[in-house]
């Protein structure tokens, strides 16, 4: 086979001693997995290790800890890496010819984040690896099976059972297009978040320097406040002015699709006073969410539940503040559907967008499940081949991610009666999948998909 001759051809003559006091010892792993022996179980899950390093690290050390972390600070040697990437390419093919799709499609997104940077560090790949790898990757993207997940029974009402009128939680509230959608939802609903806590960030998001540091206190507050907000939204705001019609099409497929009205949009992009969907709103400026500002803000709350709108990974001792329970709406179907990106992975690998209402564990969506729905067919019809990748992934969340999450919060507020009747289930982990962050030619082809003119 051609790939057993590339990986004959990068192995190294010399033997690797292995390192001893490491878990997992890159270079030795390499060479035992480029034997013209047959694969046994130990080398499939040292492939599976080495892949997921890739997807989120998108490069490869030469040692890791038995947790996945970095055992050195050191990269794998240059001589190796086109190696591991002949070896991460015959597992891909195994995986493709199984028809484990979920397993070959992470394995595809290891191979081209690890395929970009080696081009990025200028280390030589034979160029017929390069073209054999990119054929496959895009007939295999080419034909991906379709899958059509059922859609379950929708509620047909979005209003309340009961009018409760002041919905009994404290919305922590990080600015952004999330925590909007999340306002405008409840405000549609006919319901007030009893507390709203506005987390305000003490530096710039981009620079990470500290924002007005010679300004009094109320002016600090306010230019903070102003800076977070106009760069938050600087994508939203302006891809509504240069991309109109990419903006119209999702947003019309979130009104007709969602069951949103004009007016419930409207109000998430309108950015208004918090003052207006709470009786009780106060500010807290902090570094990050470990801010000790934070935790002991949130430890003098009386007993409650805490709706989650982002600003980063949740600490884990927030997590463990017993009077509090914190909810998050994951855009994906739990345990199916973990990590990053997925509302582009539950589309390609489940056939619809989905999201899971739940509380939050330490872990990567780990916690009880309140509600987890796959949603209605969402089809922006709108060519897209001529618009970059890009911009199709800034305005999928900024227009459409926001709305699928507040989908399945609307459903669990409805069913649970303002989260006051919660009878919330333990995740399956045999059925639980993590994905990573989705490399730009898979993107493209879930976008092919997505908005499908069909």
């Amino acid at each position: 086979m051609m790939i057993e001759r590339f990986i004959r051809n990068y192995l190294p003559a010399a033997p690797t001693l292995r390192k001893q006091d490491a878990y997992f010892d890159t270079a030795s792993v390499l060479r035992g997995a480029a034997e013209p022996a047959a694969w046994t179980d130990d080398v499939h899950q040292a492939m599976q290790f080495l892949s997921k390093r890739v997807e989120i690290s998108k490069c490869i050390y030469e040692s890791y800890q038995e947790s996945g972390a970095k055992a050195s600070a050191s990269r794998l040697t240059a001589e190796l890496q086109p190696l591991a990437l002949a070896l991460l390419f015959k597992d891909f093919r195994r995986l493709a010819s199984d028809r484990n799709m979920a397993c070959a499609v992470k394995r595809l997104n290891a191979i081209l984040k690890l395929l970009d940077s080696l081009g990025a560090e200028n280390i030589a790949v034979d160029p017929s690896l390069v073209s054999l790898i990119n054929t496959e990757a895009e007939q295999f993207l080419t034909t991906f099976p379709r899958t059509d997940t059922p859609l379950p029974e929708m509620i047909a009402t979005t209003q309340m059972a009961v009018d409760i009128g002041i919905l009994p939680i404290t919305v922590l509230f990080w600015e952004g297009p999330i925590a909007r959608a999340y306002l405008a939802t409840l405000k549609s609903m006919g319901l007030k978040p009893e507390k709203i806590i506005h987390l305000i960030s003490k530096n710039d998001l981009v620079s990470r320097k500290p924002i007005g540091r010679f300004l009094p206190g109320n002016l600090k507050l306010a230019y903070a406040q102003s800076r977070q907000k106009n760069s938050i939204h600087f994508w939203s705001t302006t891809l509504r002015k240069t991309e109109k019609s990419l903006y119209h099409s999702i947003r019309k497929t979130v009104e007709n699709k969602l069951c949103f009205s004009d007016r419930d949009v409207d109000e998430a992009l309108a950015l208004g006073d918090l003052n207006g969907y709470s009786p009780d709103v106060e500010t807290l400026m902090i570094e990050s969410l470990a801010d000790v500002a934070l935790y002991d803000r949130l430890r003098s709350l009386p007993q409650t539940q805490i709706l989650f709108t982002g600003g980063g990974i949740v600490p884990k001792r927030l997590l463990e503040i017993t009077a509090l329970k914190f909810i998050h709406i994951h855009p994906g179907h739990l345990p199916e559907v973990r990590g990053a990106d997925c509302v582009l992975w539950s589309h390609l690998m489940k056939g619809r967008t989905s999201a899971t209402c739940f509380y939050m564990a330490p872990g990567i969506d780990d916690g009880d499940i309140i509600l987890a729905s796959y949603l209605p067919s969402l089809t922006p019809h709108l060519e897209v081949a001529g618009i970059d990748v890009r911009t199709l992934y800034r305005a999928t969340y900024a227009f459409l991610d926001p709305w699928v999450r507040s989908f399945v919060l609307r459903r669990a507020l409805v069913e649970t009666a303002g989260f006051t009747h919660i009878a919330a289930l333990p995740q399956n982990e045999d059925a639980s999948v993590t994905y990573h962050f989705m490399h730009d030619r898979i993107k493209r082809a879930v976008f092919a998909q997505l908005f499908s003119e069909e």
